[in-house]
């Protein structure tokens, strides 16, 4: 699988099976979130469109407009112009929404279906994968060609292939998903082609290329679907090509030697981007852990290493007012879970530690990372007697 390895999935499932004391509020949370989740849904890209726009779109497309972009009061009718970290709450947000109400739903009913043996969530979920992937009438066109549209500009931009990073969630919930062996065998072909051609237009368009060569969190994030994409299609030669872009360009470009990430410390979310960029680090380590490569020790400038990030990033995360750099909007800790998957793949329990001490939101995500790091805690107490 991409996020968690066989290894580790039947393991876990067992321990839920058996209603071992480590499993049971994780358990719990899964459970609140999956039975939230089969009363909403389906959601489709067709469902609602924007109006009056030059664009030639296809009902079929994927369309968001940019974040940061807003109306020049010095020319109304003209190109929007940027406000770096502030968010334009008027802009087009439906597809966006149903995106990632989409992927969180896939990723949390095709997660309870496997580890609850409850076919209710599996059921939902593989509704859901058809609708938004397979239906001929409400699926989704491959690509993120008209994702992140600056209004009044026809300058072509990679930045909208940031919106697909939620698909690796909703990999990770159909790997689960296929795992019950409840899930159509021609909707599984239909979404592995789906995959394929979005894995193409990742690697060949020129938005995606474009995003790969950005040289900040959207060229790791670029990276990390890549990685997860391949995994999730058995695309090796793609697969190697992120594992590789990363120990070469990603790490070695980005990061200082004191682990600091200077392209995303001149934001105005300087905090908010540099943990963003390390959630997107340990994505890729993650996904690369799973398929027996070890990226946790590749060296960047100076020896600087993915510890180095964590070590700088650590007193920040417990303490946002200790960050000096400019931080426009509250720090938000919904990506704590890079602190976990860094303290397994470095063998650190202290990381592990600090992620289990801070306090973060709830939800299925972090329900699975908090039985994946159970599992671990478990395994390494039977080691020790």
């Amino acid at each position: 699988m991409t996020l968690v390895s066989d290894d580790e999935a039947e393991p876990i499932h067992s321990a839920i099976m058996r209603k071992e004391a480590w499993t049971q509020d994780a358990v719990r949370r899964l459970r609140a979130e999956a039975e939230k989740r089969l009363k909403e849904g389906p959601w489709s890209v067709t469902s609602e469109r924007p109006k009056s726009l030059d664009l030639d779109l296809d009902v079929h497309d994927f369309y968001s407009q940019a974040p940061y972009w807003w109306p020049d009061s010095n020319n109304p009718s003209g190109a929007y112009v940027r406000r770096d970290g502030q968010t334009n709450p008027d802009r087009f947000l439906a597809n966006k929404n149903a995106l990632n109400a989409m992927c969180d739903a896939v990723f949390t009913l095709g997660t309870a279906a496997f580890l609850l043996d409850d076919t209710r969530y599996a059921q939902r979920a593989a509704r859901d994968v058809n609708t938004w992937f397979v239906n001929p009438k409400t699926r989704m066109n491959p690509n993120l060609e008209f994702a992140q549209v600056v209004s009044g500009s026809d300058a072509a931009r990679g930045e909208g292939v940031l919106d697909g990073r939620v698909f690796i969630h909703a990999i990770q919930g159909m790997e689960f998903l296929a795992h019950t062996g409840t899930w159509d065998t021609k909707d599984q072909a239909a979404v592995h082609k789906w995959f394929e051609e979005y894995l193409d237009w990742l690697t060949h368009s020129k938005k995606g290329q474009s995003e790969k060569k950005s040289g900040n969190n959207h060229s790791s994030w670029w990276t990390a679907q890549v990685a997860a994409v391949a995994t999730f299609v058995q695309n090796k030669p793609d697969e190697t090509t992120a594992f590789n872009y990363y120990r070469d360009h990603i790490l070695p470009a980005q990061i200082r030697s004191d682990g600091s990430a200077p392209r995303e410390e001149v934001r105005t979310r300087s905090l908010s981007y540099s943990a963003f960029n390390l959630e997107a680090y340990t994505t890729i380590c993650r996904v690369a852990q799973v398929n027996g490569q070890n990226l946790w020790a590749v060296p960047g400038r100076k020896g600087a290493t993915i510890a180095t990030v964590v070590d700088y990033l650590t007193p920040y995360l417990q303490d946002p007012k200790r960050w000096s750099k400019e931080q426009i909007i509250e720090f938000q800790n919904n990506g704590l879970y890079s602190l976990a998957f860094a303290g397994m793949g470095l063998k650190n329990p202290q990381y592990v530690a600090f992620y289990r001490k801070l306090e973060r939101p709830e939800g299925a995500f972090l329900a699975l990372v908090d039985l994946i790091v159970g599992r671990w805690e478990a395994a390494a107490h039977q080691t020790r007697h």
